[in-house]
């Protein structure tokens, strides 16, 4: 593979990370206006529980668009 079809790749890959990064934290964003339409307590820690896999999810693509960003650009990260 040529250099520039590597880059081409990379800024792909980084561009779909990001997108979906942005598009979960908004997600958990309106979820967390769900909380206050609760009543209950019993609702609200129902609502609580199944958030949980949505975080997991939120936080692995961070990892791994922070670990994709660390590979694209090793020299910018070498020298800063």
């Amino acid at each position: 593979m040529e250099l520039e079809s590597l880059q081409i790749y990379w800024w792909l890959l980084i561009s779909v990370l990001g997108a979906l990064l942005v598009f979960l934290l908004f997600v958990q964003g309106g979820q967390t206006f769900l909380l206050s339409a609760s009543d209950s307590s019993e609702a609200s820690r129902r609502m609580i529980s199944s958030f949980g896999h949505k975080w997991e999810l939120t936080f692995t693509t961070l990892v791994v668009f922070g670990g994709a960003f660390f590979a694209s650009f090793p020299l910018f990260y070498s020298t800063s």
